[in-house]
């Protein structure tokens, strides 16, 4: 069978919209609020309200308070409800025209919870924590929505966020690991010549040996494949901080009946982490030290003194990888999403729905130091620079039939593997189809197909960057397993 989908998302309700526009009793309080959440847009048609237990708790009103009113607004044609497991309470797709009697409040209420037609809004907040790690941190954010009419609003967030290591990243012991992909840098070097690069390999003793037998510095095979390390927490570690500034449009046509369920959102995001908490890469361990001299990264390698049964003088025998915050993260790219919702009528209460994500990366640098180069990452396999997600389902509160399709864009092989982008991945599509029967409301049957079209994954050979070992292929990226 397949993974249970996550439930439909539920909008947020603003904290400011939740206060009362005067002095009312508990119901009409809750109603004239309810209301104007509706009408200033921040529920999009077909979307659910919170669960009753926290809607209630942030109201400040007991749960049959909110049942009430909640009856009062069905009943009025604000909101619908329906069972199953994806039951709930839903905006209308339609909403109606407010009127004095339809939700039980007077006119100057519904006036002042609904007729709002231009609204310009400006929010902070803002976070303090205090970890028995790191100490105390900060972080808020600003916002601001401005919605010219009804069928518009553009939004706009800039935030700074913090992220504390966690458990493993402070105390995880060393656990060992045979890293594969890695290019020796000394491997060719002779007895002279070579720049700074040769004077850093000869002043191992292990090189030198294998350069004075060899003519030149040669690995054999298991040289290659007998790389080891250790990989370890850092209680030392501080907290990772963010910058983050995203600006996107919501349209939503209400104002023509035939758009009226379309809900189309853009965002564009800029997002840059420091003090990222992460091992260095082995091969940039490696090239910084021979290649830069650096004596920190030559600390985390360890060579063999002198030829073995099966190695050779020099091979490396050790490259460790220790968390620190040391690096930089910066990534920007552009979201959309549309999703549009309509009733057929072929079955009593039936609902066709679509939706469609699509994620174009434009940036994704990662600096293993500040200052240091950038090591492109959008566009490579795990980051390509364009994904499609679409969904499309049926069903009543008995019964729902969907199909997602996922489209991942090209991909090249790691820069890091050979320095430049040769080896392309091609694009992969993937169809997965799901079907639950509903019985009554606490007990539902699903069965599901994933990877309808038996696509394969494409093939990544041991040894190159991005492989998972044992899947000849990237297994975190794309699926292994087939139909």
């Amino acid at each position: 069978m397949a993974a249970e989908p996550d439930p439909p998302a539920h909008t947020d309700v603003s904290d400011a919209l939740l206060r009362p526009v005067r002095p009312l009793n508990a119901f009409e309080d809750t109603v004239s609020r309810l209301l104007q959440t509706i009408r200033l847009g921040l529920l999009q048609p077909g979307e659910s309200l919170p669960p009753e237990r926290e809607l209630a708790g942030r109201l400040g009103v007991s749960r049959d308070t909110l049942r009430e009113a909640i009856k009062s607004l069905s009943e009025a044609g604000y909101l619908v409800s329906r069972r199953g497991r994806y039951g709930g309470t839903f905006l209308a797709g339609e909403l109606p025209t407010p009127s004095a009697d339809a939700v039980r409040l007077s006119r100057a209420d519904i006036d002042d919870a609904v007729q709002l037609r231009e609204i310009l809004e400006v929010g902070a907040a803002a976070r303090v924590s205090d970890y028995s790690t790191v100490g105390t941190t900060f972080s808020w954010n600003v916002t601001g929505t401005w919605a010219p009419v009804d069928d518009l609003r553009f939004r706009a967030t800039y935030a700074k966020a913090v992220r504390a290591p966690n458990v493993g990243e402070l105390f995880s012991g060393l656990s060992q690991t045979f890293p594969s992909g890695l290019t020796d840098p000394c491997e060719g070097i002779g007895a002279t010549g070579g720049g700074a690069l040769g004077d850093n390999c000869r002043a191992d003793a292990g090189v030198a040996a294998n350069i004075a037998a060899n003519g030149t510095f040669t690995l054999n095979q298991s040289d290659i494949q007998g790389i080891s390390g250790f990989n370890g927490g850092n209680p030392d570690l501080q907290e990772e901080t963010a910058t983050s500034f995203t600006a996107g449009v919501i349209l939503n046509p209400r104002s023509f009946d035939a758009l009226r369920n379309l809900t189309i959102t853009a965002d564009y995001y800029d997002i840059e982490v420091e003090d990222v908490i992460s091992g260095f890469p082995r091969q940039f361990s490696l090239d910084q030290c021979y290649g830069q001299g650096n004596a920190t990264f030559c600390d985390l390698i360890t060579r063999r003194p002198t030829a073995t049964a099966v190695n050779s003088a020099g091979s490396i025998d050790l490259i460790n990888s220790l968390s620190v915050n040391a690096s930089v993260l910066k990534t920007s790219g552009v979201d959309v999403t549309a999703t549009w919702f309509t009733g057929l009528g072929l079955l009593d209460n039936d609902r066709l729905s679509l939706r469609g994500a699509y994620t174009h990366i434009l940036e994704y640098d990662f600096f293993s130091l500040p200052g240091g180069d950038a090591d492109r990452a959008d566009g490579e396999v795990g980051t390509s620079k364009d994904r499609f997600t679409a969904n499309l389902a049926y069903g009543t509160g008995d019964f729902r039939m969907s199909f997602t399709g996922t489209f991942i864009g090209s991909a090249y092989i790691d820069d890091q593997f050979d320095g430049s982008r040769v080896y392309e991945i091609p694009a992969e599509f993937y169809l997965d189809m799901q079907t639950t029967f509903f019985a009554g409301d606490k007990y539902e049957f699903y069965l599901g197909v994933d990877n309808l079209l038996d696509n394969d994954a494409p093939n990544i050979l041991s040894g190159v960057t991005g492989n998972v070992t044992g899947s000849d292929t990237a297994a975190d990226v794309y699926d292994v397993f087939g139909r």
